[in-house]
């Protein structure tokens, strides 16, 4: 670049975050805009990440904090399969991650997303503003002006809209493209269950690697995913980047289960301080014939740590002309969840993105380079997703929920 750019992000999750460590590292500014006023609304807690993801952190993130990464992401496991167990933790059917190869020393696992937002912003400083929502914006042949809906407006050469699937700049962007509602059968109701010692002699080695799901021929399921440090979280933090600051977090399993028939789970607003012991009995009861472990895993929920996420997608715009304003992540192609890619591949934008933008002199088309790349990775990916009981671990749960 003739000058270093000045680059708006609409949107500090894990996607915007993303970019503004890979610009700041390259020397260019930002600004990122989110609507929270605070980083503490739950989205989920295990991530899955695979080379996609990982290696986008390595060419974003500063050394340390890479390390920082790697060090606080879950203790390497031997299988790197999707797998799908039957209600007795028997395995039905497997198949390989999807995306590029993930060898090396330090394979890439998963990771708290938490701990992972929170390395993702460090040394943002103000630069990282909560409480701003960018609600629109107006582009010119120079640069790109969005509006806060507070009023206040930004001048920034780029505007990077990363703000997820009800996103303001695409809703500007590309007006007619739909976000779809939907439910994934079994999946929405999550919650975690401190992985004690005790816990740990209960638990099937099944459970054990990476995240898996189990099934019965009645239609239930639960999904698992253990979440194991390499290191301390709190402690590596002190060790690797002393100026950063994450949060204690121990082991867990990261749990979502089906509820008992006849259950009907409310909307998150509409929730009572009695809801999730409501939801925990009634998952347990789903699962009170499988493997004894099922019961007991699921009655050792938090309940605190209970909340149910609204599933959606995007069915995204084949192609379109670039401009200086852009989408990454779930603004761009909101998925389901089911492959594991979502979290990934919009890592994975961000790194593409920030690429283009370093390397080109014009950022218009370093722009349009970058969308070209992303359409073609993450929308294959995306249609996978539409038909996800096909293609998780083999087809098992096409299989069971036909036989059932």
């Amino acid at each position: 670049m003739t000058r270093p750019l000045h680059v708006l992000i609409a949107g500090g999750g894990l996607s915007g975050l993303a970019v503004a460590q890979g610009l700041v590292k390259n020397g260019h500014t930002v600004e990122v805009f989110e609507r929270d006023r605070d980083l503490n609304r739950k989205q989920g807690y295990y991530l899955h990440m695979n080379a996609f993801g990982g290696e986008a952190l390595r060419a974003l993130l500063p050394d340390d904090l890479f390390a920082l990464y790697q060090a606080t992401s879950r203790v390497t496991y031997e299988r790197r399969e999707s797998v799908v167990l039957h209600d007795h933790f028997g395995e039905l059917s497997s198949q390989p991650h999807l995306g590029p190869p993930n060898e090396g020393e330090i394979p890439h696992t998963g990771v708290h997303r938490r701990t992972l937002r929170q390395i993702l912003s460090a040394r943002l400083g103000d630069a990282l503003q909560v409480g701003a929502a960018v609600t629109g914006y107006t582009e010119d042949a120079d640069g790109v002006t969005a509006t806060l809906a507070d009023g206040r407006t930004a001048r920034g050469d780029v505007l990077v809209g990363a703000d997820g699937i009800r996103s303001a700049v695409r809703a500007r962007k590309l007006p007619d493209v739909p976000i779809i509602p939907t439910g994934v059968q079994g999946i929405g109701v999550y919650g975690r269950v401190p992985l004690t010692p005790e816990l740990r002699e209960i638990v099937p080695p099944s459970l054990m690697d990476g995240v898996v799901i189990a099934v019965d021929r009645a239609g239930s399921r639960m999904l698992v995913g253990v979440f194991d440090p390499r290191q301390p979280v709190h402690e590596a933090a002190k060790a690797i980047a002393p100026d950063v600051t994450l949060d204690p977090v121990g082991p867990y399993m990261m749990v979502s289960c089906s509820v008992a028939p006849g259950t009907e789970v409310p909307p998150s607003a509409q929730w009572t301080a009695e809801t999730p012991a409501l939801l925990r009995d009634s998952m347990r009861r789903a699962v009170s014939a499988w493997h004894p472990a099922a019961a007991e895993i699921v009655g050792r929920m938090d309940l605190d740590s209970i909340f149910m996420i609204p599933f959606g997608f995007i069915m995204p715009a084949e192609t379109w002309e670039p401009s200086r304003v852009t989408l990454v992540g779930d603004a761009a192609h909101a998925m389901l969840p089911t492959l594991g890619m979502g979290a990934n591949l919009a890592l994975r934008d961000a790194a593409k993105l920030v690429e283009q933008l370093v390397q080109g002199t014009d950022p218009v088309g370093a722009i349009g380079e970058y969308e070209r790349d992303m359409r073609a990775v993450a929308y294959p990916f995306h249609a996978m997703t539409l038909d996800h009981d096909k293609n998780f671990g083999g087809g098992a749960l096409a299989t069971t929920s036909d036989a059932g």
